[in-house]
């Protein structure tokens, strides 16, 4: 039975970064939550492409980033955030109710704006019709709205 090396690359930079910290497999593992095995198995070359998931633990407890972790295994790396919601849950540990207050006040906003759903809120195409330079937005009761 044959051990293919599906990734050299990777392997060979894991192994670098891990021995450059001074960290045993039994350390990454405690560290990260990720078994020795996977481990070995990574530094072996034996995962190709490797989970993202799993690509941000490895690069958290590697102190690199994720972005050369993707690129050794091929991922395309997106040069825009995600939608709102998604782009919440995985940049802030928020609890479900205010990123759903989060989405109320965007949906606010787009509304007072009058941006569409399927365009970006920032920065906001301004209408003639809506100039919001001189106004000021006011919070009072959940409501955005404009004050002279």
């Amino acid at each position: 039975m044959t051990k293919e090396n599906k990734n050299a690359d990777l392997a060979e930079f894991i192994r670098s970064r891990r021995q450059s910290l001074g960290l045993s497999f039994a350390d990454l593992a405690e560290q990260s939550g990720l078994h020795v095995s996977y481990w070995s198995y990574l530094e072996a070359g034996r995962y190709e492409a490797p989970a993202p998931k799993h690509l941000k633990i490895i690069a958290d407890a590697l102190e690199v980033s994720i972005e050369d972790l993707y690129g050794l295994v091929g991922y395309d790396i997106p040069d825009r955030l995600p939608s709102f919601t998604p782009y919440l849950r995985a940049k802030y540990e928020l609890p479900p109710e205010a990123i759903a207050d989060l989405e109320k006040y965007l949906a606010q906003l787009r509304a007072y704006y009058g941006i569409p759903d399927d365009q970006p809120v920032f920065p906001p195409k301004l209408t003639t019709e809506s100039k919001p330079e001189k106004d000021q937005l006011n919070q009072t009761n959940g409501e955005a709205r404009r004050v002279a």
